[in-house]
């Protein structure tokens, strides 16, 4: 038994050690897109508020974009590190670092612009394949151009009347008041 489990033992620190080594940020980036492609469209499929015709195509949508994602992250990380590795060929330590380096920010340039730009057009070409990006047709708006306007009542008013506005001038309004003089 103790045999058994010594092997288990030097096995998983082989692996451990394997993996340590060869710690990219491309193969986390992918492994987190891969799990948010199974998980996320599980997610919104289980979701019982929203109707069945918006949870199936929620989940289409979230699964297509991890779809485009995984191979973006990796063409990005792997491309970026092509890069650095390029502008340190002649110093084999800066080398390897430039590689590491430039391949995170080529992942983060992936995260933050590439598949944002990558996602949208995919999702545009699936939703119009979908047909969910069809113009809904205006109807003309209906004018009722039969119908009389309605009546207007005049009154007349005798308070406007020369001889009895309240508000007519008079000699009391130009009379010195308050340090006016006129």
């Amino acid at each position: 038994m103790t045999d058994i489990t010594g092997k288990l033992i030097e096995t998983g620190k082989k692996i451990l050690v394997s993996v340590g080594k060869n710690n990219k940020p491309t193969y986390a980036v992918m492994a987190i897109a891969a799990a948010n492609g199974i998980f996320k469209p599980i997610s919104s499929l289980t979701d019982k508020k929203e109707q069945p015709e918006a949870r199936k195509y929620a989940a289409l949508r979230e699964f297509a974009t991890e779809c485009v994602a995984v191979p973006t992250y990796w063409a990005c990380g792997v491309g970026a590190a092509m890069l650095g590795a390029k502008l340190f060929k002649d110093n084999p330590e800066k080398k390897a670092m430039a590689r590491t380096n430039m391949m995170f920010l080529g992942v983060c340039t992936a995260a933050l612009l590439v598949i944002p730009a990558v996602c949208s057009g995919a999702l545009w070409l699936l939703d119009k394949a979908l047909g969910k990006n069809k113009p809904v047709p205006k109807e003309p708006a209906k004018l009722d151009i039969t119908s009389s306007a309605p009546e207007i009542q005049i009154q007349s008013d005798t308070s406007t009347k020369f001889g009895n506005n309240i508000y007519r001038p008079t000699m009391n309004t130009f009379v010195n008041k308050g340090g006016l003089k006129i």
